[in-house]
């Protein structure tokens, strides 16, 4: 495969900047490689964070966030229209000033994710629960969204 190949995981606008990633990677690789595996390089590519899944059924939406290391103090819901806004913090561990990182790959500082909704939501009647670092919201659908049976009469 080539460096430059498309990948079905990434849609058209987003492959310029994975191939570049991909690309980063191979070199801290091979400077790995060459300086005997330890690395003083640090990666500054954020990823999206923090990682989501969205899912429905007839009557809700369900959306879990992963947020270790986060308070449940330090985190915001927000949501207006059919956008969700998630922002917080998550504190960077503090291991003290001498040690050096080999690889430090989880987020830390200040985040804000924005998430459209497939469907508008009963903003007053919103479940949020925070536990072991999962964020777990459940969002019940607006009336005008839920799929509403037809009865079909007969003449």
């Amino acid at each position: 495969m080539s460096l430059f190949s498309f990948s079905p995981r990434v849609g058209r606008m987003g492959l310029p900047f994975w191939e570049l990633e991909k690309m980063r990677d191979h070199m801290e690789t091979i400077y790995n490689t060459l300086s005997g595996g330890v690395s003083q390089v640090k990666k500054n590519y954020t990823g999206v964070f923090p990682l989501v899944n969205l899912s429905e059924d007839d009557d809700h939406l369900y959306l879990t966030a992963e947020l270790p290391g986060a308070a449940a103090d330090q985190l915001e819901v927000s949501i207006k229209g059919d956008t969700l806004s998630l922002r917080g913090e998550v504190p960077a561990s503090q291991l003290g000033e001498e040690i050096n990182y080999h690889r430090k790959e989880r987020e830390s500082g200040s985040f804000r994710r924005i998430l459209a909704l497939p469907v508008k939501v009963e903003v007053d009647s919103i479940d949020a629960t925070f536990k072991n670092g999962i964020l777990t919201l459940t969002l019940p659908k607006a009336a005008e969204a839920k799929a509403r049976h037809v009865t079909i009469k007969t003449e």
